[in-house]
C-alpha cells in the first residue's frame, strides 16, 4: 500500500507524469485481481507503458533489487554459517515478528478504505471472503489455490450485475467513467501471439509445480530436489495468491515452518523454526521493495543461495508473466464497462483475504499480552509518530526499521524480565542456544527442557 501511494505521488501527480489517474487505478485493479505482488506488477506495468517490454523489466529489476539481494545473503548466512551464533542473534530480535506484522494490520486498513470506503455492498464482499477464508482448515491449504480466486471472481460478478442496477450506478461513477488516454497500451511492442505464448507458458507451469511439490517428499534426494521442492512451492504459491504480500504470509509460514513431507522422507526442505521465519518476516518489512522478497530468504536458508534464487523466481514468476501477457490485450478489455465494475468488486473481496492474514499473523506472533502490546506500539510509531515531510529524507526512508527493531528490543527486555501477559506465558518460544533467560522456564514449560 505504501508503495501504491509513492506511485501515485511520483508518477501521476508528479512534475513529469507517466500515465493518467484512471490508467493508474486501473493498473492497480488489474494488480489486485492477479496473482502476485501488486505493488511490483504496478511498477512493471508502469515500465512497459514507459518504455515497452524492456522497460518493464528494468523497472522490476530495479524495484526489487535492494531487498532481493539482502535477503539472499542473509538467508544463505542462515544456511552456511553455524547455527549456535544464529541462536544468539535470533533471540536479540525476538520481537522483531510481533513489531513487523504491524504493518500488515496497517496497510489492510489503508487497502480498505480505497477499495471498499464506506460502500456497504464493498464492505460486505470483503467480510465475507474474510471469513470464507478463515474458515478454510490449515491442513488443505493449497485448496486456496481455488478457493482464494474464486472468492475474487465471485466479488467482480457480483459487482459487475450490482452496476447494472440504475438504482446503483452512481457507485460505480469513476469505474463507468470512459477511459481516456487511447492507444497508449498498444505501443508498447508486446504482440498479442506473444502475450498469449506468456499466459500459457504461466498457467502450464502450475500444475507441473503442483504435482513436483509433492515428488520432492522422498522422490530425488540432493541439493537439487530441495531447489526444486522451494522452486514448485513458490511457484504454486504465486500463482493462488490474490490480495498481495499480506495474503501470502500464512501460507509461507505454513509451508516453510510445518514442513510437507513425513518422517523419513527425504528430498523437500526442512522446516524452518518460527523465530527464524519471524526474523525474515521483519527483513522484508524493514528493507525497501515488496514483501514477496521474503521468498529469497526462505529459499536460501533451507537450500543455499541457489535455493534463494528459484525461490524468488518461483514466486515473483506467475504475477510477472501474467502482467506481460495481459497488457497487449488490457486496450480492448478496459472499454467494455462490466470488465471495469468487476474490478471493483475483485479489489474489494481481496481487501477481505488481506484481513483474514491480519488473524492469522495475529494468532501466530502475538500470544501474550507483551508480545500484543509491542504489536499495538509498532502500529502507534508507525501511524502517529513517523516523521512529517518537513523530516529529512533519510529518516522518513529508516523510519520502519527503527520501530521493528526498537519494539523487537523492547519485547526481549520484556521476555528477560519474565513478564506473563493476560494470554499466557512464553512457552511457545524455543529455548535459544544455551542460554538460561528463564530460571523456570523447565518447570512451567516441560517441553523446553
Amino acid at each position: 500500500a505504501a508503495h501504491i501511494g509513492l506511485f501515485l505521488k511520483t508518477f501521476v501527480e508528479g512534475e513529469r507524469p507517466w500515465l493518467d489517474e484512471q490508467r493508474f487505478m486501473e493498473l492497480m485493479s488489474l494488480g489486485q485481481a492477479m496473482p502476485g505482488p501488486t505493488s511490483t506488477q504496478m511498477a512493471t506495468a508502469m515500465g512497459i507503458t514507459r518504455a515497452g517490454a524492456l522497460g518493464g523489466l528494468v523497472s522490476f529489476w530495479l524495484f526489487d533489487w535492494v531487498g532481493f539481494a539482502v535477503q539472499l545473503s542473509t538467508g544463505a548466512a542462515v544456511y552456511y554459517l553455524d547455527l549456535g551464533a544464529l541462536d544468539t542473534y535470533k533471540m536479540v530480535v525476538l520481537g522483531a515478528g510481533p513489531a513487523a506484522i504491524s504493518l500488515v494490520f496497517l496497510a489492510a486498513r489503508m487497502l480498505g478504505n480505497k477499495a471498499c470506503g464506506d460502500d456497504p455492498l464493498r464492505i460486505s464482499l470483503a467480510l465475507f471472503t474474510c471469513f470464507v477464508a478463515l474458515l478454510l482448515p490449515r491442513e488443505h491449504m493449497r485448496w486456496a489455490a481455488f478457493a482464494f480466486p474464486g472468492l475474487i471472481l465471485f466479488g467482480g460478478l457480483v459487482t459487475a450485475l450490482d452496476a447494472r442496477r440504475p438504482s446503483r450506478r452512481a457507485a460505480y461513477e469513476k469505474a463507468l467513467s470512459p477511459p481516456t488516454g487511447k492507444g497508449l497500451l498498444k505501443q508498447i511492442g508486446i504482440p498479442r501471439p506473444a502475450g498469449l505464448l506468456l499466459a500459457m507458458v504461466a498457467v502450464g507451469l502450475f500444475p507441473f509445480a503442483w504435482v513436483a511439490r509433492d515428488l520432492a517428499c522422498g522422490g530425488f534426494g540432493g541439493a537439487g530436489s530441495r531447489q526444486l521442492a522451494v522452486f514448485s512451492s513458490l511457484y504454486w504459491m504465486g500463482f493462488s495468491i490474490y490480495g498481495g504480500g499480506q495474503v501470502v504470509l500464512p501460507m509461507l509460514e505454513s509451508e516453510f515452518t510445518r514442513g510437507r513431507c513425513e518422517p523419513g522422507e527425504t528430498g523437500s526442505f526442512p522446516p524452518l523454526d518460527a523465530e527464524t521465519f519471524g526474523f525474515g518476516l521483519a527483513l522484508a518489512q524493514s528493507l525497501p521493495g515488496p514483501l514477496f522478497n521474503l521468498s529469497a530468504f526462505l529459499g536460501a536458508a533451507v537450500a543455499g543461495v541457489g535455493g534463494g534464487i528459484v525461490g524468488f523466481l518461483g514466486l515473483f514468476g506467475p504475477g510477472i508473466l501474467l502482467i506481460y501477457a495481459l497488457m497487449p490485450f488490457w486496450e480492448s478489455l478496459r472499454r467494455h464497462e462490466w470488465v471495469r465494475c468487476a474490478l471493483v468488486g475483485m479489489n474489494a473481496s481481496a481487501v477481505g483475504l488481506v484481513f483474514q492474514a491480519c488473524v492469522t499473523l495475529w494468532a501466530k506472533y502475538c500470544t501474550n499480552g507483551a508480545e500484543a502490546a509491542v504489536c499495538i506500539l509498532a502500529m502507534a510509531m508507525h501511524k502517529r509518530f513517523a516523521p512529517g515531510d518537513t523530516k529529512p529524507l533519510a529518516l522518513r526512508r529508516a523510519w520502519p526499521a527503527l520501530v521493528i527493531f526498537s519494539c523487537a528490543t523492547l519485547c526481549l527486555v520484556l521476555f528477560f524480565l519474565d513478564l506473563n501477559g493476560a494470554y499466557g506465558d512464553w512457552c511457545h518460544v524455543a529455548k535459544y542456544g544455551d542460554f538460561a533467560t528463564q530460571p523456570n522456564r523447565t518447570e512451567a514449560c516441560p517441553s523446553a527442557s
